[in-house]
């Protein structure tokens, strides 16, 4: 089952301030309540290669993701996609855009898409991954904020 999932906020912060909280995938374990670890196994340019440990109320599972992204500018909107088709997923989309509305607000618009390889894993979590996208962008602007202060 593909499950889709989309969202958007305004922050109070430059696109370039979400976006460096964003990138900075080895920090999630601090603030992202379902991810355990993340290794950067590779990162060239404007491309890296993650590794992910996820854990869902005592449900482990590990995946590689490849990132690309676009810095934000005063010429370009910024954007990290992120693509997946092994691990715990059959299929993993996501993408993050920070979208400059003033001096210091930035709309953050995320979309993810995924499916797991496990049936059974999928009616595991299935009640679960709703409550947890939903926190998403709330974990990330509880981040920038905490970084502001």
């Amino acid at each position: 089952m593909l499950h889709q999932y989309k969202e958007q906020d305004t922050f109070l912060c430059s696109p370039n301030e979400v976006f460096q909280v964003v990138i900075d995938v080895e920090k999630y374990p601090d603030f992202v309540p379902w991810c355990k670890a993340v290794y950067i196994k590779e990162k060239i340019d404007s491309q890296m290669v993650v590794d992910l440990l996820a854990a869902f109320h005592g449900i482990k599972g590990r995946y590689t993701s490849e990132v690309t992204f676009l810095s934000p500018s005063e010429t370009n909107e910024g954007w990290i996609k992120a693509v997946s088709s092994n691990g715990i997923f059959k299929h993993l989309y996501s993408e993050w855009k920070f979208i400059s509305i003033g001096e210091s607000e930035t709309m953050v618009e995320f979309c993810i898409e995924f499916e797991f390889k496990s049936s059974s894993f999928s009616t595991l979590l299935n009640s679960v991954y709703k409550y947890t996208q939903s926190k998403v962008i709330a974990a990330f602007k509880d981040r920038v904020e905490s970084l502001a202060e």
